[in-house]
């Protein structure tokens, strides 16, 4: 990785995690929706078959969206995917010292009395365990995720039904369930906190989001349920 790199990086790190904020209310609705399904089963009927065509459009949204930044390999700036990072992470061949240098870099302070230089050693020495043993879970958690069967499906339901939309795709019958895209979404989570502690140094409210967008979305789904 060049020293060069790294900016380019951070910001697809940060975007990344926009994106991963922006779709957390969507997320949630469909996993509320499901975990309370007994309590909706027994609406009305056309009620119910409304609330299978809303999961049914998130559900789509969300596969969408995680195959773009999971495994989209466009050239074109303009659209963002995390492929060609998380491939150069998992690989062993990737020299990490620009990454390591970066992280382990004490941020900038006032000297008092020459109190600086001790303090700064005992900085890096520390840093450098914690990017080590950082680098090493992020990198496993990578290589896990592109290599998993839950990947697999999703690249196969995108191309073959969401791309095309030509009807002659049936989900179920190829083995796909709703649990592949939270499968994704979950690691994914994992993977960008691991990835902004080491390329930014910057922490996002992403546990405190995905907690507010869930007790909405029981509420939302708790009041249609009531009607």
């Amino acid at each position: 990785m060049r020293v060069e790199q790294i900016a380019k990086f951070q910001n697809q790190v940060d975007s990344a995690v926009f994106g991963y904020l922006n779709i957390l209310e969507r997320k949630e609705l469909l996993a509320v929706s499901i975990e309370l399904n007994k309590s909706l089963a027994c609406l009305e009927p056309l009620i119910c078959k409304s609330i299978l065509a809303i999961q049914d459009t998130l559900y789509s949204s969300l596969m969408v969206e995680v195959h773009a930044w999971l495994f989209d390999k466009s050239s074109n700036s303009c659209n963002l995917s995390l492929y060609g990072l998380l491939e150069k992470l998992a690989d062993s061949k990737t020299n990490t010292k620009h990454l390591k240098s970066y992280y382990v870099k004490p941020p900038k302070t006032i000297d008092i009395g020459g109190a600086n230089e001790s303090w700064h050693q005992h900085f890096i020495e520390g840093r450098e365990d914690k990017f080590e043993a950082c680098f090493m879970d992020c990198k496993f958690k990578i290589e896990t995720l592109l290599a998993s069967e839950e990947a697999k499906k999703v690249i196969s339901l995108r191309d073959k039904m969401l791309a095309h939309k030509d009807g002659h795709y049936d989900v179920k019958s190829n083995g796909h369930t709703v649990g592949d895209v939270f499968y994704l979404l979950e690691n994914m989570k994992s993977i960008l906190l691991d990835l902004s502690a080491l390329m930014t140094r910057t922490s996002y409210p992403i546990l405190q989001s995905e907690a507010h967008a869930k007790v909405m979305a029981k509420k939302f789904w708790e009041h249609v349920a009531r009607t």
